[in-house]
């Protein structure tokens, strides 16, 4: 009788091999940033069960796809990805046509200049989200969630375009033009609030 060949037993072995190291380097390089993610889904959905909902889904979507994961990448930048386009897709349902003919990007050059020099300077929602974060962080909900999420990433977060474009794997000057856009529409609620405010306060002088 033959001896059994030992490479048959290798190449059964190599999947569960395989399996083996992905889960091993998931729980080493992807475990770690849960909280963290914790932090920027409560601040995209502002309910901590929806927060947590969000990040379970996201780590579950990462685990499935970690194989094609490239290791040594940005594995933040993944994870924001995964997790910001799933945040998109639950809300794209609602949303009358897709975000990008919704919103769309910017067409007039000098709208985009002005959004690339809002880009790299502190924006007045920047500083309304420092200084009065209980209605800024309500103006800030009341955005579409495409809006929502650039103005969160750049002026919360402190995000570069640059890298916000990376993490969603949009063009930069999608950013740009969503994130002057958001602006535009914070501003007009942060206005419209301190108003009704200013009246509420009048009348009751």
């Amino acid at each position: 009788m033959l001896p059994a060949d030992p490479s048959v037993h290798a190449e059964a072995d190599a999947p569960e091999s395989t399996t083996s190291r992905l889960a091993a380097r998931f729980t080493e390089e992807v475990i770690p940033h849960t909280a963290y993610l914790l932090g920027h889904a409560i601040g995209l959905t502002h309910q901590r069960s929806d927060a947590e909902d969000l990040v379970q889904e996201t780590m579950i979507k990462a685990y499935v796809s970690f194989a094609t994961f490239r290791e040594g990448s940005n594995v933040k930048s993944w994870l924001y990805r995964i997790m910001a386009n799933t945040w998109v897709d639950r809300h794209r349902s609602s949303l009358r046509r897709p975000a990008e003919q919704l919103h769309g990007d910017l067409t007039d050059p000098q709208l985009a200049s002005q959004a690339r020099i809002e880009g790299s300077l502190p924006s007045a929602e920047s500083e309304a989200l420092t200084s009065i974060p209980g209605e800024a962080e309500v103006a800030l909900s009341e955005l579409p969630p495409d809006l929502r999420e650039i103005v969160y990433y750049a002026d919360v977060q402190g995000y570069r375009n640059t890298e916000v474009a990376e993490m969603l794997q949009i063009p930069v000057g999608t950013v740009g033009s969503r994130l002057f856009r958001g602006r535009r529409e914070l501003r007009a609620k942060l206005t419209e609030r301190c108003c009704a405010d200013d009246c509420t306060a009048r009348r009751s002088a």
